[in-house]
């Protein structure tokens, strides 16, 4: 694709605080550049306060802009309250910060099961309750919610499709009892490629991916662009909405996360064979 212009005015959030969860790599790194380049102040928070620095460093001497790094455990409710005392109430939140890894439902274990779906579900609910408290309490503003492509299923990783499902109507919900003083959307990426996307699936399913309606994969500054658009003035009318950035995975294309053998075989009947009959009480 070559390089790209970025698209949005560097006075677009001119004024404007931001906190961006997750924000030391990948999507959430993206993301905070983007922010800084349309005239944000940028903190980025996670647990590994090295990446953060190394990070904070980077995006300060590419963008000329203001960036600050505080570390997180967004499970952890008692360190999402230190860190909202330690900042204050920014004017956009973005909960980024989540993960998950491909396995059978049939084989999953309670541990993995309960450490993806708190990452995801509970630790985006901490920091959106703790810190939603504060904006209500002052100017307002807007969160976005980083997902994934919900509402077609998600083989392969059911527990971050209850988690990441659940966060989407947590945000509908959200949105009705905290308007019009703040914003609440959600972005969910597809097949964007990150260091870890691209360490959580086999390499064959990432070829799989290019068969989306748009024939290729996306790349972190799609989602970036998405999220900064939903938390900027130009979405000032848009709360409770889901904007994918998928390539249109959302309708067509592979979204498993494993092979179809790690599941079962899907052969199905011949055209023009009936898929059931009286006698298998179909």
């Amino acid at each position: 694709m070559g390089e790209r212009t970025y698209p949005f005015s560097p006075q677009l959030l001119a004024g404007r605080t931001a906190l961006v969860t997750g924000g030391g790599t990948g999507l959430g790194r993206a993301t905070a550049e983007s922010l800084l380049r349309a005239g944000a102040e940028v903190w980025i928070a996670a647990r590994r306060r090295e990446v953060l620095d190394e990070t904070a460093e980077a995006l300060a001497a590419e963008t000329g802009g203001t960036i600050r790094a505080a570390t997180v455990n967004i499970r952890d409710r008692a360190s999402v309250e230190a860190l909202a005392a330690e900042l204050g109430a920014p004017d956009i939140l973005i909960n980024n910060a989540g993960g998950q890894f491909p396995v059978r439902a049939r084989d999953m274990k309670p541990k993995g099961w309960q450490s993806v779906v708190d990452l995801n579900l509970n630790g985006t609910w901490n920091m959106t309750q703790v810190f939603g408290d504060l904006m209500l309490s002052g100017d307002g503003g807007s969160i976005v919610q980083v997902i994934a492509v919900v509402g077609r299923g998600f083989p392969g990783l059911a527990h971050s499709a209850a988690a990441r499902g659940g966060v989407l109507e947590l945000s509908r919900t959200l949105a009705f009892e905290w308007g019009p003083k703040l914003r609440i959307n959600c972005v969910a990426p597809g097949p964007i490629v990150t260091p870890g996307f691209q360490g959580t699936y086999h390499p064959k399913i990432l070829k799989s991916f290019r068969g989306v309606p748009l024939l290729r994969p996306g790349a972190p500054e799609d989602a970036a662009w998405a999220i900064t658009y939903l938390a900027s003035p130009a979405a000032d009318y848009v709360t409770g909405e889901v904007l994918y950035v998928a390539g249109g995975q959302q309708i067509y294309g592979p979204n498993q996360a494993l092979f179809d053998g790690d599941f079962h075989e899907r052969e199905g009947p011949e055209v023009g064979e009936p898929a059931g009959s009286e006698e298998d009480g179909r």
